[in-house]
């Protein structure tokens, strides 16, 4: 049942009352439960995604899982799932209604909350994340605009078992983008690899940063710019902005921000119990608590801090790709599809946020396998090319020709037992310099590591 717009009457036993957000993918409407009168949050994805999602079952059918999922979720810092409708084509999450500010707003005020403040607030969305994390829900966009401060000390989570769907139809696990926000996705994320529960504390430990200094740990203006901060760079230590703060929590912070999942903290109740530590070995910071749901809430004629750089990393791929490498990838699918390439790669640019959406949606149009295959080929190195996000994500990859190089030159130093780690560290390394540097420790004869690093020098030259 819908009314005479686009924006449904009833959904299910569910009212509509009004859009209250709308995103680039999801809308979410205020509705209501006329059985027990009680207000409800229901979202739903916006129909040129539906649209999208027709040539299969699914996408919808992960949705449906993802909810399902997240509605077993039940903790007093998470916003409850109650109920999971399809409708005329379309899937609802019926979730529970907070009137409430994020933390998001908190942190645009430009406000440093007391330590232990963001302590107890951390601890929050840790117990909120490790109670998801034993029911086997991922989070995977966990960041301050879906952290909500109903009162003046406590948080609520947001979006379990919506973040993974609203992203459903823009990318796949596997390939060369990632799903998530960027300036809070784990590094291997931008790798393509699938969310687990460490790549939601490494966003934990971005929001921590956030609290502590009034900073993001990376900044960048460009996806490009980004991926290689955190793929190359450390976080700059908390005390370079605040040097009252001690340096046990720039620690805590350094290891939740580790570019490698397996160098941070493995569980959220391993990071509560570190932060916890941290917290109580200072003896100096007893301010008293501010009002979060005041601070989120800020008045209209409240001037807002900027909240850091411009954010300019959700782009299309038509905004981060050069007109040139858009062009030849029209040339390469013309050799499948003919004059109508040139128009698709056009339109499916402007609909797609990463590399791998991008790709898919072009093969989708070719009708044979080989084809597939030699645009894919040719479109990779296209992209190689391209001085934006695309040759940015490949770059930081180890292609199969590197790690076969790399195992020769390792097999008269390891024995044959290099093929085995080299291979190890391929598929879990994050970036190129994390491949190398776990690589360097197996190896005990510093003339050897030398070696090894000269390699990767050479390899390095070669992709450019």
């Amino acid at each position: 049942m819908t009314a005479s717009g686009s924006m449904p009457v009833k959904v299910g036993k569910y009212r509509i009352d009004r859009v209250i957000g709308r995103g680039a993918v999801g809308i979410v409407y205020k509705g209501h439960d006329e059985q027990i009168d009680r207000p409800l949050a229901i979202k739903t994805l916006r129909r040129e995604i539906l649209d999208d999602m027709t040539s299969s079952d699914e996408p919808l059918r992960r949705f449906a899982v993802e909810a399902r999922s997240a509605g077993r979720c039940l903790h007093p810092n998470i916003v409850t799932v109650f109920d999971y409708v399809e409708q005329d084509g379309a899937p609802y999450i019926i979730m529970e209604y907070v009137d409430a500010g994020t933390l998001e707003n908190v942190i645009r005020t430009g406000t440093l909350l007391p330590v232990r403040q963001v302590g107890e607030i951390m601890a929050q969305l840790l117990f909120a994340l490790g109670h998801a994390h034993s029911k086997g829900v991922i989070h995977r966009d966990v960041k301050p605009a879906n952290i909500l401060c109903p009162s003046a000390a406590s948080i609520k989570v947001t979006d379990f078992g919506v973040a993974h769907v609203d992203s459903i139809s823009l990318t796949k696990s596997g390939g060369l983008g990632g799903v998530g926000t960027p300036n809070y996705m784990a590094p291997e994320r931008f790798l393509g690899r699938p969310a687990d529960a460490r790549a939601d504390l490494f966003s934990a430990g971005v929001i921590l940063f956030q609290l502590l200094t009034g900073a993001r740990p990376f900044v960048a203006t460009d996806m490009p710019e980004l991926m290689a901060k955190l793929m190359n760079d450390v976080p700059p230590s908390i005390p370079s902005f605040r040097p009252e703060l001690w340096i046990g929590i720039d620690a805590l912070v350094q290891r939740a921000l580790a570019r490698n999942p397996e160098d941070r903290f493995q569980s959220a109740e391993e990071f509560i119990d570190a932060l916890n530590g941290a917290v109580e070995a200072s003896a100096v910071h007893s301010e008293p608590p501010l009002d979060l749901s005041k601070l989120s809430n800020p008045s209209p004629k409240e001037p807002q801090a900027s909240g850091g750089e411009k954010d300019r990393l959700n782009l299309t791929m038509a905004d981060k790709l050069a007109p040139e490498t858009i062009e030849a990838l029209g040339r390469s699918l013309a050799w499948s599809l003919g004059p109508m390439a040139k128009l698709l790669v056009t339109r499916a640019s402007k609909e797609s946020e990463n590399v791998d959406s991008l790709l898919s949606t072009l093969t989708r149009a070719i009708k044979t396998e080989t084809e597939v295959a030699l645009f894919r080929r040719a479109a990779e190195q296209t992209l190689r090319q391209d001085q934006g996000i695309a040759g940015a994500l490949i770059g930081l990859t180890v292609s199969s020709a590197e790690v076969r190089a790399v195992t020769e030159a390792l097999i008269p130093m390891m024995g044959p037992m290099a093929r085995m780690i080299v291979l190890r560290q391929a598929e879990t390394a994050v970036g190129r310099e994390d491949f190398y540097r776990r690589l360097a420790d197996y190896i005990p004869e510093k003339a050897d590591k030398a070696k090894l690093l000269t390699m990767r020098d050479k390899l390095a030259a070669n992709l450019h």
